[in-house]
């Protein structure tokens, strides 16, 4: 079992025993992405988190490096939860595994429980997984504020525990703790407060005003200011002798300490079982009520179809019902509903019958109706629900005028013109995390069933994708079925084709598909269109200009690309899609299982959209492998509509960037060809994401786009296609050391000698001689490149000529023929740099640092090796760095600098293992061996 902890210094423990987590750096970040947990963090906020405004330039590489070095101090269940998931790192965390999530959950439910004594019992509870300041021993920019934040939740916690203590005549016992907090914390007015309170009502008057006396001196003396209204006011109560014991406070606003007037409507519905989580977003609604009490306040609440948006907001108002004494209204507006939706008249004739205007005096009139409501609720502190909106014209009469009440609006809609309008605060609703989704199965099914069956429970929480609706249905059916076990239900919402008739009740009355179609029948033609086709799309988010190839209308002008973006925002807007990052859509699972459930009543549109998507990726990779590799021999795309749009970048670092963002989309679209048996696109696209796989060093993927791209090149009998994608994935296997790329090689070279293709002959012989290389068969690597140079002298090609020399080059050092070598190095680096290829020069450099070392010059093989890996980082090559850095790891070491040489190492083992590299072991043997003297 791991536990984490921030509340003090970051802890580490795995099966109650602590793990040091030594150096500064890595209890930084490992603090960083606790604080972040189950959300992806960037290399951009990891950078900005450690080093602020000025980043060195090698903090992306050193970000990497901590990276490994943290997930190296987790046991390997939790290092499994560190993941990259193409856009930031992202580490999991089960229920209470972090002491400030676990202290989060028991400030949030000792606020909301009805019993004032159990809610002590939690706050304790929390307040005891306090080890003394948050984050001690962090320095980084983003520790000071984040300290001040959690600070400020412990402070509420003992405020909160405080009033509660002082309410139950505890006022003696609470004095010590009081007083040891106030001594911490001398300028908190707020635990003064309460000290000086808890020491009047136990008859120490003197020092209860005496401690008023010492934040006054305190205040005025170190911050020039006087006391706060709040504690000026206590100071003059106690004076005059009028203290009281407190009643229960009014902060927890639970059934307990807030009881409702007796007269007022009660309209709110009963609150639904099984509710779990949401403690951000109570906290936030909870944190509305303690702002200004003369500003009117509305809140907006949003999210899908079925994510428990009414279940949230029901169970809030029960909370804090006793903060509105003159009653609380309530109303289904019915926004998505197959029926009429309720218009706001007839809303506002029931509000005012229940704030007791006789039937005979409502006028008939909307207008009429609306001015009598405001006139009605003046001066009255209500409580109003407006539930299931579905635009801001519908509830605009029924928000109350009266700055006492508080509104609050459930829809599937943003409501824009409600925040624009009234301010409105927004709170979106989200799915449930997996942990939570169980505990929704276990309350409504019954904990002792999901106990017994742990694994299936979690896969069926799964396959619900956090849907508080689908989750509901799902336990209802098994509560209904005691017999059932819950690995058949699992089985049964397995496949896609299944889940949606699934999740469905027997009565049709309460299913995800009904939830969804009210939502989708309210779309435009042109939006409902898009809808569909984005469901077909293999990936797990796209860009505006992918759903502009998908729908057809394509982003070939300003005007077709403002309409796409304009029917993504609709989508967006009414929670049938998510913008995880700007420009990139995403749809739930299981919406995107209706949009192709849909989609399949309009089979045209996928026959048109489908290919055009195909073509899109492939035209768009082609264009970013050839500005990745300007020097590569690329087919040229046969494309039934040739993409005329603009590209999503313009210069080589765009591409790759690109490359990362889209990768998972390109390989969904290559097996969704391949399975649709459409040849042509499914061998393009592997033949168009080889070069941008293999420079981010995805290998195996390479090599299954390969495959797939093969096998579709051969069913259309295009034997130089299948050989160049042949060709790729010998490429990957070389890279893993693995003797099958030969037979692939030769395969290849075979086809193109027959094609009389003499340029791809020459680098299929040198990657050839590579292969030879990794394999120690030194002499047939040297037959392969000193062929290779032969060739590329006659064809005039600079590229291959100075790959083949730097290649036999590496031979030569291996054999020991050190001068040699560096002369080939250094006449391969001038042929590239004479050629404008200073990326390749400054490798080739790199590699002349190595042979110079050898030859003991080790002065010039540091300087070399250094500004080898300047270049290395600015181009964004993990490998290469990775490997500079273990070179001058060995010339440090050789010189004597023991702590430069295995921080060089260090960095370069994170590098090299972050991209599966072979030689990362080399590099961690090294490290292991490395015991220089002291």
């Amino acid at each position: 079992m791991v536990r984490y902890g921030v509340l003090g210094s970051p802890e580490l423990r795995v099966d109650g025993r602590a793990v040091e987590v030594a150096r500064p750096r890595n209890r930084a970040v490992l603090s960083f992405l606790l604080l972040n947990a189950d959300r992806p963090v960037t290399i951009e906020m990891l950078i900005n988190a450690l080093w602020g405004e000025e980043p060195p330039k090698t903090a992306r590489a050193q970000v990497h490096t901590v990276i490994s070095a943290v997930r190296r101090l987790l046991p390997p269940t939790a290092a499994e939860q560190l993941t990259w998931d193409g856009v930031g790192y992202r580490l999991g965390l089960g229920r209470d595994e972090l002491d400030h999530a676990e202290f989060g959950r028991l400030l949030a439910e000792a606020r909301h429980h009805p019993e004032p004594a159990e809610a002590v019992r939690l706050l304790r509870e929390g307040l005891a997984l306090w080890r003394g300041e948050a984050l001690s021993g962090v320095d980084a920019p983003f520790v000071a504020a984040v300290r001040t934040r959690l600070q400020e939740e412990r402070f509420q916690a003992h405020a909160l525990l405080a009033d509660l203590e002082l309410a139950a005549g505890r006022h003696t016992e609470l004095v010590p703790e009081l007083t040891a907090l106030s001594a911490e914390f001398p300028y908190r007015e707020d635990i003064a407060g309460r000290l000086a309170r808890a020491l009047h009502l136990s008859g120490r008057q003197t020092e209860a005003l005496e401690v008023v006396r010492a934040v006054r001196s305190l205040l005025a003396e170190e911050y020039g200011v006087d006391l706060g209204r709040e504690l000026a006011e206590l100071e003059c109560v106690m004076l005059r002798g009028e203290l009281s014991a407190p009643k229960p406070p009014g902060t927890t606003r639970s059934a307990a300490t807030s009881t409702p007037a007796s007269h007022g409507p009660r309209q709110l519905p009963r609150a639904a079982r099984g509710f779990v989580g949401r403690e951000s977003e109570l906290a936030t609604l909870e944190a509305l009520l303690d702002g200004p009490a003369d500003e009117g306040r509305t809140i907006s609440v949003t999210g899908p179809a079925g994510v428990g948006k009414t279940s949230l907001v029901v169970r809030w108002a029960h909370s804090v019902a006793g903060q509105f004494p003159d009653g609380q209204l309530f109303v289904d507006l019915h926004g998505y509903d197959d029926g009429d939706h309720e218009p706001a008249a007839r809303v506002l004739e029931r509000f005012l019958l229940a704030l007791g205007v006789p039937d005979g005096q409502i006028p008939a009139g909307t207008s009429a109706r609306e001015d009598l409501y405001r006139s009605s609720v003046a001066g009255r502190r209500l409580l109003v629900v407006l539930d299931n909106a579905r635009g801001y014209e519908q509830i605009r009469p029924l928000i109350p005028g009266a700055p006492e009440s508080l509104t609050v609006v459930t829809s599937r809609g943003v409501l824009g013109a409600l925040v624009a309008e009234t301010g409105a605060l927004q709170v979106r609703l989200g799915m449930l995390s997996l942990d939570e989704a169980v505990e929704v199965l276990a309350r409504i099914a019954g904990p002792d069933r999901v106990a017994a069956s742990p694994d299936a429970a979690r896969e069926l929480a799964r396959l619900c994708g956090g849907l508080p609706l689908a989750l509901r249905i799902s336990a209802a059916r098994l509560a209904s079925q005691p017999t059932v076990q819950l690995s058949r239900l699992a089985e049964e919402l397995g496949p896609d084709d299944r889940r949606l008739s699934e999740l469905g009740l027997p009565d049709g009355e309460l299913t995800v598909t009904r939830a969804l179609d009210h939502t989708y029948r309210r779309l435009t033609p042109e939006q409902a269109a898009l809808f569909r086709l984005m469901g077909l799309h293999p990936g797990h988010h796209l860009c505006s200009a992918a759903a502009g190839a998908l729908s057809g209308t394509g982003p070939l002008s300003a005007t077709a690309s403002a309409r796409v973006r304009g029917l993504l925002r609709a989508l967006e807007g009414v929670h049938l899609l998510d913008q995880a990052m700007p420009d990139r859509y995403q749809m739930h699972d299981l919406v995107r299982l209706f949009a192709r459930q849909i989609a399949a009543a309009v089979p045209d549109e996928q026959t048109a959209g489908l290919p055009r998507l195909f073509e899109w990726y492939v035209a768009v990779a082609d264009a970013a492998q050839r500005l990745i590799d300007p020097t590569g021999i690329f087919l040229t795309p046969v494309l039934d509509s040739p993409w005329v749009g603009p590209m999503p970048f313009t210069e080589q670092a765009g591409a790759k960037e690109w490359f990362v963002l889209e990768t998972d989309n390109l390989m969904a679209a290559t097996r969704q060809a391949a399975a649709l048996g459409r040849h042509r696109p499914t061998w393009q696209l592997a033949a168009a994401m080889a070069g941008g796989l293999l420079n981010t060093h995805k290998l195996d993927l390479l090599a299954e786009a390969q495959d797939l791209g093969i096998g579709a090149a051969g069913e259309l009998g295009d034997q130089l296609a299948a050989a160049v994608l042949t060709h790729n994935k010998a490429v990957a296997l070389t890279l893993r050391r693995d003797p099958l790329a030969q037979a692939h090689y030769e395969r290849a070279i075979e086809v193109y000698r027959r094609h009389g293709d003499a340029q791809r002959v020459a680098r299929g012989t040198l990657h050839l001689g590579n292969l030879h290389f990794h394999l120690k068969r030194l002499d047939d690597a040297v037959r392969c490149y000193e062929d290779s140079i032969e060739t590329a002298r006659v064809l005039d090609d600079p590229y291959l000529l100075a790959k083949a020399l730097a290649n036999l080059a590496l031979i030569r050092t291996n054999l020991g023929d050190h001068e040699r070598a560096c002369e080939l190095f250094a006449s391969a680096a001038d042929v590239s740099e004479a050629n404008g290829a200073a990326a390749d020069a400054a490798i080739f450099r790199g590699q002349l640092a190595l042979a110079l070392h050898r030859l003991g010059r080790n002065g010039e093989a540091l300087e070399l090796s250094r500004r080898s890996l300047e270049t290395a980082r600015q181009l964004g090559n993990p490998l290469f760095t990775g490997r500079m850095l273990e070179q001058i790891g060995m010339v440090e070491s050789e010189q004597g600098r023991a702590a430069e040489a295995r921080s060089a190492w260090e960095e370069a083992l994170g590098l090299l293992e972050a991209v599966g590299s072979p030689e990362a072991e080399a590099v961690r043997n090294r490290l292991r061996a490395y015991r220089p003297e002291l």
